[in-house]
């Protein structure tokens, strides 16, 4: 669902990348106070650099390592040149924004948040591109966890960022003028506090009678770390020097090779949990200035930086040591004079601890969150508020498979999915009208940029585009009808699925339905359809999510960053075998047998039939039958199919059916595109009992999801969309109609928890889906909480088939529940 009515982010997306550990370490900081504030929101992590291509990752952090490593001086440079020339940094950023931009889009649409945190430059980055070319409505904040911030962190399209002191905030405003920085303390985790050093050694089996020096440079543990080490041995007193080694493991053989007894030179490797062991130290060592350095601050120790890492190191500890919270060393003699100093002094204090805490104490981090959630969305460029051409031009280009839908549109054949739905009251709960939806719908409506899609022409050879409406009018879209009795209410569902959505708006409609003389006590229907080319049916499930009151947790939370992504060439190898074999499958079975069922649909004349099934004794029939649901219902409709008289006189004795499998998971609740493939399936409608019926769709549906019919099919989804647009118009015509499938089913595990809307208890979902040329009907089917929906769309050429189809639904259910093993 959108934001709370306290306006509570029930989303909200992480945007990191594992490059070394900083970034990740911001998140998790930021997932911490998410938690904290708005108990129940879901986190999701996006890494950028996985998005941009499975390549990327290892590619930037290589050029990274070894820029800092190797060639110094090229990083130094383009260091410089950033802030030297506008011109230079300005080209970079916009490049690489596009880039990113364009990969996050798909993930960003997909999760669908209320509320966006950056954590890694690239990320705020592609935000920013969003924000501009697709009017991103939700707030996004980005958060530089390096000291010094740099051009390539701050862009002024995003609604704030936060710098770690305010002595970051001119150079934010040098770089990037214009832009809403916000300064604020350390954003580490809570493990991260001030603490006394002897309380910790025990656990840690460090001596509580040495002055411990920890050095820490980050995971890859680079930069001059033995030189440092060197140093610190060289040092006078009772001196024991802690070196965090991260994934640097032959950093780590090295320095145990000295042979030196723990007490003078402990390696350590990677450390899950380093709070205990900052605050176990008397001395920090390190040599960035980011999340490491923020880390030692948070927990009140103070921090050296020797011989600064180039570019942003050197940067980071310029403005520290500016500020009076560190001292920087860029020699070893330097470094081994201030330790012995230290040492001698027997504490761990130094000129800066009264500024780390006043530093700690200038600023409540938990007002940085409420504070962004709570930004309005951003206003329309003038252009696009003022109604001009030039809209077109901001459009972005719709996805291959979403705009295959708008082509196959014809004036008789409407392309649009919905879905009726029955609700009824609680105790005391007020009429549900189009006024209180409209209400609703309007509070969501900034953050949901679903529902405020228009589809515009680009002309030529290009795909149609979208740009956000920013002038839409809720009321133009939610209407109402008072029914006098099932007969009325009907004609009223028939009327509404007869009519088709107009692109000259965003491509939506709901309509209630309530009985005359209600004043409450009774339940209404409510329909909601929207276009084919918004998304699909789990899209219109998670737009219908966002807009009704889902209680409690969503999914299952999973703390920290996102798994990398593992793509090996043996995986990518099967994948294509699987593409490659659903091909030939396409290919060899491809025409549909001719039936009279198939013939031309009249001219948006439509109805709709729905028939509810207990979710309960669809798993019994299943489990009686040791299939899935979905086959058991697959076959209930062949029985009810036949019993219907579809097969009767000299018709074939099977119908090819399209069914959409789902390639992308549902998890997101995503409320936009279309990421489905199709399997064909042959519905036996000829003479048999129920069983065999589901046995033979079992063993032929499992047979061509094997074969890798669904990957193939959206496989060409895809490449369809690489030919001009009016050749993919052309092709999709001729690849969607009845010569290769006499009817559509659909099969949607929908939400196990019952939903509410102001008041009503949502009771049925009935799933709409969208007719094709020559193809007169289509069968929905949906599992939500403990009812599963069946709606029949049919034309009107097929009303008299209706009834009886419903009638023999129920029937052979009851059948298909009473036979099995």
């Amino acid at each position: 669902m959108g934001p709370g009515a306290d306006g509570t982010p029930r989303r909200v997306l992480v945007v990191s990348a594992d490059m070394g550990g900083g970034h990740h370490a911001t998140g998790r900081a930021l997932e911490e106070s998410v938690e904290r504030h708005w108990p129940g929101s879901e986190v999701r992590w996006i890494d950028t650099l996985d998005t941009m291509g499975s390549w990327v990752g290892p590619l930037f952090r290589r050029v990274y390592v070894a820029n800092v490593q190797t060639t110094p001086w090229l990083y130094e440079f383009f260091y410089a040149m950033l802030w030297r020339h506008r011109w230079f940094a300005t080209a970079a950023k916009s490049t690489l924004a596009a880039w990113a931009g364009r990969r996050l889009a798909t993930e960003v649409e997909r999760f669908d948040p209320d509320l966006i945190l950056s954590t890694y430059p690239l990320g705020s980055a592609g935000l920013s591109w969003l924000r501009r070319h697709r009017l991103l409505p939700v707030p996004v904040g980005a958060w530089v966890s390096d000291f010094a911030p740099h051009p390539f962190w701050l862009y002024r399209d995003l609604d704030a960022t936060f710098v770690m002191h305010p002595a970051a905030l001119p150079a934010a405003e040098l770089a990037e003028p214009g832009i809403a920085a916000r300064a604020t303390v350390p954003t580490v985790e809570r493990r991260y506090y001030p603490g006394d050093p002897q309380l910790e050694r025990p656990e840690l089996g460090l001596p509580a009678d040495r002055f411990v020096v920890l050095v820490t440079c980050g995971a890859y543990a680079f930069g001059a770390v033995t030189e440092a080490v060197d140093a610190l041995l060289a040092a006078a007193g009772p001196i024991q020097v802690v070196v965090a080694c991260g994934r640097n493991e032959r950093l780590r053989a090295a320095l145990r090779a000295r042979g030196l007894p723990a007490e003078r030179l402990l390696p350590l490797g990677w450390v899950a949990d380093t709070a205990p062991l900052v605050r176990a130290a008397d001395l920090v060592v390190t040599n960035a200035g980011g999340a490491t350095s923020l880390e030692a601050l948070a927990t009140g120790r103070p921090v050296v930086m020797f011989r600064p890492i180039a570019a942003h190191g050197a940067a980071n500890a310029a403005l520290m040591g500016l500020s009076g919270l560190s001292e920087t060393c860029s020699t070893a003699a330097q470094l081994t004079a201030l330790v012995s100093a230290r040492a001698a002094a027997g504490g761990s204090g130094g000129a800066e601890s009264t500024a780390v805490k006043e530093y700690l104490d200038g600023h409540d981090a938990a007002l940085d969150l409420p504070a962004l959630a709570a930004s309005a969305p951003p206003a329309p460029p003038p252009a696009i508020a003022s109604g001009q051409i030039r809209p077109v031009r901001r459009a972005w280009p719709l996805r291959p498979p979403d705009s295959f839908f708008l082509h196959v549109q014809t004036r008789s054949i409407t392309q649009q999915v919905g879905a009726v739905i029955t609700a009824e009251p609680e105790p005391g709960a007020a009429p549900l009208t189009a006024d209180v939806l409209v209400e609703r719908i309007a509070a969501a409506l900034p953050v949901l940029t679903t529902l405020r899609r228009r589809v515009v022409p680009r002309g030529g050879w290009l795909r149609p585009g979208w740009v956000v409406d920013p002038a839409i009018r809720v009321a133009d879209h939610v209407h109402e009808v008072v029914a006098a009795d099932d007969a009325e209410q009907a004609a009223a569902l028939d009327r509404f699925w007869s009519e088709p959505v107009s692109l000259r708006r965003p491509p939506w409609q709901l309509l209630v339905v309530r009985r005359a003389g209600d004043s409450g006590s009774a339940g209404c229907t409510l329909a909601f359809k929207m276009h084919h080319a918004i998304g699909d049916g789990l899209s219109l499930i998670g737009t219908l999510d966002r807009i009704l009151e889902t209680p409690g947790r969503r999914t299952p939370r999973r703390r920290g960053a996102p798994s990398p992504r593992s793509r090996t060439l043996k995986g990518m190898a099967f994948q294509a075998s699987r593409v490659v074999r659903g091909m030939w499958e396409l290919g060899t079975n491809a025409g549909a047998p001719r039936h009279p069922l198939n013939r031309e649909l009249t001219a948006n004349r439509r109805g709709v039939v729905t028939v509810p099934l207990p979710t309960e004794q669809v798993r019994a029939a299943a489990r009686r039958h040791r299939a899935r649901s979905s086959e058991v219902l697959l076959g209930v409709l062949a029985e009810a199919l036949h019993r219907a008289g579809v097969a009767d006189g000299a018709a074939p004795d099977r119908l090819r059916t399209m069914l959409p499998v789902a390639m992308a998971s549902a998890s997101g609740a995503r409320t936009a595109g279309n990421q489905t493939g199709v399997v064909s399936v042959d519905l036996p409608v000829g003479p048999m009992t129920v069983t065999e019926r589901i046995q033979r769709i079992r063993g032929d549906l499992h047979r061509r999801m094997d074969l890798g019919e669904p990957h193939a099919a959206a496989f060409v989804m895809r490449a369809l969309g690489m030919f001009p647009a009016p050749v993919h118009a052309w092709m999709s015509q001729r690849v969607y109609n009845s010569q290769f499938f006499n009817m559509i089913a659909s099969y949607i595990p929908g939400p196990l928890q019952q939903r509410r809307i102001a008041g009503h208890r949502l009771t049925a979902v009935y799933p709409v889906v969208a007719l094709a040329e020559g193809v007169p009907l289509g069968i929905g089917i949906m599992r939500y909480a403990g009812v599963t929906g069946v709606c029949v769309l049919y034309d009107e050429s097929l009303r008299g088939i209706a009834g009886p189809l419903a009638t023999a639904l129920r029937s052979a259910f009851a059948d298909a529940l009473a036979q099995g093993r």
